[in-house]
């Protein structure tokens, strides 16, 4: 378990790297069975929510995330209606999905309710939808919660935290798996699948697995200001649909802060060294340490 550090600044190390936000004071702080949830104030951008010492979102910056880890699918699948969202306790993929007028249906699995706890009373604007019909809370842990569901939904959006300790098994073949069953005919998966400059090793853990699973996956990038190096992906996969053409046009337009139709197809467009990072399964980025001068 990690703890913020700093006092009039918020700091996350990671790898060779820090994240820093200016606060004004911490707000929150509890243990739960699983991490360790903390909620501070900043100067800029609104509350900050960490989890074991690692960023998760601000209210400045979490539209950007939360846009395209639903917006992607949920245009890409000519009619979704029932959608299953594994992770996410901060409420706002929840949210964002709400937002299409085809969804009948959101099932939400999240393992630790203390973060749902530490949105409600810290993110207003994320857990807006409290109290909608169309939600089903199920506290719980998200592999469990799939496994004996089979052609139940549309879409199924992997909202995740890391690969490791409690998100670990949301990176397994097994899980994926299960998830494919758990579609309908037609539907199609999202997966957080962490950054290519400092995580390449996380990455193609989730999205080479993804791959091996569907018939069809493709991979896609945010600028998100909060996560290592501003530089995101997220992992499509389908039997039947891939995510280059938008064909829902029954939730009509809908007033996104990040997501356009353009940016749509244009977030599929690799930078080189992903397509290499992906194709080869080597970065091609890595820096090697000068060796030293013989005398």
């Amino acid at each position: 378990m990690k703890k913020i550090t700093g006092s009039k600044w918020a700091h996350e190390p990671w790898h060779s790297t820090m994240i820093s936000y200016k606060i004004k004071r911490k707000l929150y702080e509890k243990k739960s069975k699983f991490q360790l949830v903390e909620e501070f104030e900043t100067e800029g951008c609104g509350n900050l929510m960490a989890l074991d010492g690692c960023f998760m979102l601000t209210d400045k910056e979490e539209f950007v995330y939360h846009d395209m880890i639903v917006h992607v699918p949920l245009y890409s699948h000519p009619n979704p209606q029932d959608v299953l969202v594994i992770g996410g306790g901060d409420g706002g993929t929840v949210r964002e999905i709400l937002r299409h007028k085809t969804v009948k249906r959101v099932d939400f699995a999240e393992i630790d309710d203390e973060v749902f706890k530490a949105a409600l009373k810290y993110h207003k604007g994320l857990v807006e939808w409290v109290g909608d019909k169309r939600v089903n809370y199920c506290f719980s842990d998200g592999c469990e919660f799939i496994k004996d569901k089979k052609k139940v939904y549309d879409v199924i959006i992997i909202d995740s935290t890391d690969p490791v300790d409690i998100g670990e098994g949301l990176f397994t073949m097994e899980f994926y798996k299960n998830v494919k069953e758990a579609l309908k005919p037609g539907g199609c998966m999202v997966a957080q699948t962490e950054d290519p400059f400092y995580d390449a090793e996380f990455l193609l853990r989730g999205h080479n697995k993804i791959k091996n699973t569907f018939k069809n996956s493709a991979m896609y990038l945010a600028h998100i200001p909060t996560y290592p190096s501003g530089c995101w992906s997220f992992t499509f996969g389908s039997d039947s649909i891939t995510p280059d053409k938008i064909r829902n046009k029954k939730s009509g337009k809908i007033n996104t802060k990040y997501y356009t139709p353009e940016l749509h197809i244009g977030a599929l467009a690799l930078p080189k060294f992903v397509q290499e990072l992906i194709k080869t399964g080597k970065s091609v980025i890595e820096v090697k340490g000068k060796k030293a001068k013989k005398k």
